[in-house]
């Protein structure tokens, strides 16, 4: 087994901004592609509250039963989870999704043209939501169903960020993921595969070592919400906390949705090669770390030395450290407790 096939379906962090809530795990930015100026940070179509009012519009009078609510907790819900709650007074129907990280080594559009080529051992991460698609289609906007339905083996349908903005190239897109490959047989939008790159049919590759397992449901009425809290609480291990999330709460219904999906930090920062390493970290490709990677020295910060970070978080980070300074706050910050911001590695 290769060190992709070890690291497939974790969660690569990347770059954690500090003081930068949307980006507090940073990861995959850059591409293969020659270095560009510093992007500016774009929260407008790519951001976490468009996103939220995108999902609001699209699902708004759209015929959906009930209210859509999302469960999950750190680590993975249960193999059964899905059966308790289709249990549960008050719930319509529900369906599983697992979510993990894959690798592309390669792709090449309809035709045969190259899209992306990573350097030599080197590949970009991936981030994939599994589904059973007659049963995931009822969660996504009517307008989309159908291509969500009709996912088959060896297909993928893939985000319109992913593929418009990402990859470049859309149906019949296909993509070397190592041990398997993959098609894309059309696009759907972003609010559609709840923010992750794409949506592909189960099982799980057996090449995962690690998946995020949550739950999707429609529940009939608020009274629901509680009654499903209850009982998912009784199947998790001592000291386990419950996710739930109803639609409108969260920008995307998915796993750790507080923290912004990879597809929309990819947007916003570019994406970039790497290989996973034994002791858990990733090595981004030297020409990316080069083109994007900066220091300074940062006020309030000073005691620090110089801090290393994307370049588009830089000035952002010295305009709110100014301005905690101005206000005379600086001694609420404890420099002793600065964790850093660029510390490409994957979180379990």
């Amino acid at each position: 087994m290769n060190s992709w096939s070890r690291s497939g379906g974790r969660l690569a962090a990347g770059v954690a901004g500090a003081l930068v809530g949307a980006v507090a795990v940073l990861s995959l930015q850059g591409r293969h592609a020659p270095p560009e100026p510093a992007p500016k940070v774009r929260l407008g179509l790519t951001s976490n509250d468009d996103a939220k009012r995108s999902a609001l519009d699209l699902r708004k009078s759209d015929g959906l039963k009930g209210t859509i609510l999302l469960a999950w907790t750190p680590g993975e819900l249960p193999a059964g989870s899905e059966r308790i709650v289709e249990r549960t007074p008050g719930v319509i129907d529900a369906t599983t999704v697992l979510s993990g990280l894959d690798w592309i080594e390669s792709s090449r559009a309809a035709d045969g043209t190259p899209i992306d080529s990573p350097p030599r051992g080197y590949a970009i991460p991936f981030e994939i939501a599994i589904i059973e698609p007659k049963e995931y289609a009822a969660f996504v906007p009517a307008s989309e169903r159908t291509a969500v339905n009709e996912i088959t083996s060896g297909e993928a349908v893939m985000a319109a960020t992913e593929a418009n903005g990402l990859r470049g190239a859309s149906e019949g897109l296909h993509i070397d993921l190592g041990e398997r490959s993959v098609r894309v047989a059309s696009v759907v939008s972003d609010v559609a595969t709840n923010g992750y790159e794409a949506l592909m049919r189960g099982p799980a590759p057996a090449t995962w070592s690690q998946t995020n397992r949550f739950v999707l449901m429609h529940i009939k009425r608020a009274s629901a919400r509680r009654a499903v809290e209850r009982r998912l609480e009784e199947t998790l291990e001592p000291g386990g906390v419950l996710r739930l999330r109803a639609e409108g709460e969260a920008p995307f219904l998915r796993y750790g949705d507080a923290v912004m999906p990879q597809l929309l930090i990819k947007a916003n920062f570019g994406e970039f090669a790497a290989r996973p390493l034994p002791d858990g970290r990733i090595e981004i490709h030297p020409a990316w770390v080069k083109a994007n990677i900066r220091s300074a020295v940062l006020p309030v910060l000073g005691d620090v030395g110089r801090v290393t970070c994307h370049r588009a978080l830089l000035p952002q980070l010295r305009a709110a450290l100014k301005d905690v300074a101005a206000q005379g706050l600086a001694y609420t910050i404890d420099p002793a407790d600065y964790g850093g911001c660029f510390s490409p590695r994957f979180i379990d």
